[in-house]
Formats: C-alpha cells, structure tokens, sequence
C-alpha cells in the first residue's frame, strides 16, 4: 500500500471517529444509511446484511484486537489536533538553538537515515540526547507492552482517564523509564480530548477543579504535557493559570507544540515555571516514509544542537519504525534520555 492510499484510509478512519464518549464503540453510521436511501427496495435487503456483517467484524475486534476498550480509535484522535501544528518546532525561548534548527530547516529535511553521516561530531565527550516520549498511553495495555519492550529509556504519557494506569507507571519507572502526565486540554478543531478536558472558557474556579481532577487521577509523574490543546494552549491567561498551578507542585511543562500559535513558553516565563517545548513530531503524518523522515530530521537536530525532544504515539507503523532505530541509536553516538534529565542536557547544550 502507497503512501497516499494509506493516507486516505488514515483520515477516514479518523473522520469517522472524531467522537470518543465512553459507549461509542463503532463509526457514526450516517455514511451508510444516506447509501441506503439511495438503493431500489430489491438491493437493500444485501446491503444490510452487508453493513450487518461489517458492524459485527468492528465490533470483533474492538473486543479481540489490538484495543482493549472502547477508545480503539485514540491512535489516530491526536492527529486531528495537529493540523495547524508544525511537525519541527523553531523555538524562540532558545535563539541559538532556534537559529540551527532554522539552518537544518532551509538546508532541507534528510530523506533517509543516513548511519555513517550521522556519526556525531565530538561534543567534548558528549552524546548528543534523544527524548523519545509516547503519547496516549493507558489506553491500550497492548500498546503498552510494545513500548515497554523497546530498548529504552523512554518516557510514557499516560492519560489520566486510561485504565489500570497505577500499576503501568510503576512498571515503566520499574524499567527506568520516566512518566507524564498527558493533560487533555481543549481542541480548535471537532476532535474530543476526552472527559475532564481543560477548556479556554474556564472560570479560574472550574479551571483549577478539573486540573486537580486530572492531576489526582496517578501518581508518579514528573512533569505533564499536553493532550490536543491547539484552542486552549492559544489562550495565555489560561496557560498562565495552570503552569502556575503546576510549578507549585514542582511539576516542569512540556508544550506539544499542537499548534504554532501556543502561549505555553510565554506564560511560562511570565509565572517563572519551567517550560519545554518539543522539537519533533514523528507521526503527525500518516505513513512509514513520513516516519522515516522524522526520525532523520530528529537526528540531525540532535546531533547540531546536543539533544531533540521527540512525541509520538504507539501506533503501528510508528513502533515498527522506531525499534529498530531505538536499538542502533547508540551505535550510530547518540544516547537515550528521559524528560527529567531535561534540565541538565540544556545547560550541556549550550554554548
């Protein structure tokens, strides 16, 4: 399957699943019944017990397949957030920074994954780090497991109305890899970020409420970044609010950059609370190839500016790529690191 077919199958798919409250279990079905509207009377008697047979197999393998619940979609629910987010992130809170990774932009993107060329330059010693952190995690216990069996360590989002998530964050801080929390937060687009979602319109009152909601749902994360977020992530006095919030609980943020308009990093720096934002994006786009440039493009970052804060999700075509990426990253100079060890790669970063 080309690129383009998969992502057409992509955007349907996620299309027909904007919706995601507990007991939507299957796509809306209004595609269907306008076809059936259509039919002469002597054809519709196939073409239910057609769309009968389908609703049965969707229905079979929500209950036996890669989902274990009724959020099977949540996969592909993020990327309806991403439209207008940009997959590298320039970022003004590091101008030097921010000057490289404009350079890498104008120069081209790699295509490939080039080891030989990407034998990092000599940093003093230095690796340059890669920050691999999944997104939407709790959803799907499978998933996990795929992700715990990567070479690590990673870092896990979970969302905090996933199921079974205490005893999935002490085994992945068993493994040594480390925990946010993935705050839904309000979307511009039809996408739902889930229940208890942080929204632009919030009395300060409600807006602490359903933060603390959230922030009490497990234990054991170091920091939270953003589920979705490209309507609420915009508004800074709402940003200001909640980083505030989370700077007194000794939390740091990490922006998703689910939108190039976020107010994260300014309100951040108006209320003294510890910002990151991320660099790289691997599967805002659909499809192995886009994957593969991703990974390339995070590289080259990694290796000019000393590290790359990289979000995906555990999506199929995602975990087939990065395993084996994960797995010779350390051949090709680079090393492994989590979100709390932030702090220290962007003084070894600097200049």
């Amino acid at each position: 399957m080309d690129d383009r077919v998969r992502q057409a199958l992509m955007t349907s798919r996620a299309e027909a699943q904007t919706r995601r409250a507990a007991g939507e279990l299957l796509p809306p079905l209004g595609p269907i019944a306008r076809a059936l509207e259509r039919q002469p009377p002597g054809a519709l008697g196939a073409l239910i017990a057609a769309a009968l047979g389908i609703l049965l197999g969707l229905a079979g393998a929500l209950l036996t397949g890669r989902a274990d619940n009724a959020d099977a979609a949540s996969f592909y629910a993020a990327s309806l957030d991403l439209r207008d987010a940009p997959l590298t992130a320039v970022r003004n809170v590091e101008p030097r920074r921010s000057r490289l990774i404009e350079e890498i932009l104008t120069a081209g993107a790699p295509e490939r994954l080039d080891a030989e060329r990407r034998r990092v330059a000599d940093r003093g010693g230095a690796r340059p780090k890669l920050v691999i952190i999944f997104d939407d995690m709790g959803i799907d216990r499978r998933a996990f497991g795929e992700v715990m069996a990567l070479p690590g360590p990673v870092t896990l989002s979970f969302l905090p109305y996933g199921h079974g998530l205490q005893a999935q964050v002490d085994a992945a801080k068993a493994r040594g890899d480390d925990v946010l929390l993935h705050l839904p937060m309000e979307p511009s687009g039809a996408a739902d970020p889930g229940p208890k979602s942080l929204e632009a319109d919030m009395s300060a009152d409600r807006l602490f409420e359903t933060l603390e909601w959230n922030l009490a749902q497990f234990d054991g994360y170091v920091g939270v970044n953003n589920h979705m977020g490209s309507k609420f992530t915009r508004n800074e006095q709402a940003m200001k609010r909640v980083l505030a919030a989370l700077d007194q609980r000794g939390l740091f943020y990490i922006d998703s950059l689910t939108t190039g308009s976020s107010a994260g990093a300014k309100a951040g720096a108006a209320v003294g609370a510890e910002v990151f934002v991320r660099d790289v994006f691997l599967d805002a786009e659909p499809g192995r190839s886009a994957v593969r440039r991703q990974l390339a493009l995070a590289e080259e970052i990694a290796a000019k500016t000393g590290y790359a804060i990289v979000i995906c999700h555990p999506r199929p075509e995602t975990l087939d790529m990065i395993g084996p990426w994960l797995t010779t990253a350390l051949a090709r100079g680079f090393e492994l690191a989590t979100v709390s060890s932030l702090r220290k790669i962007e003084v070894a970063a600097a200049p």
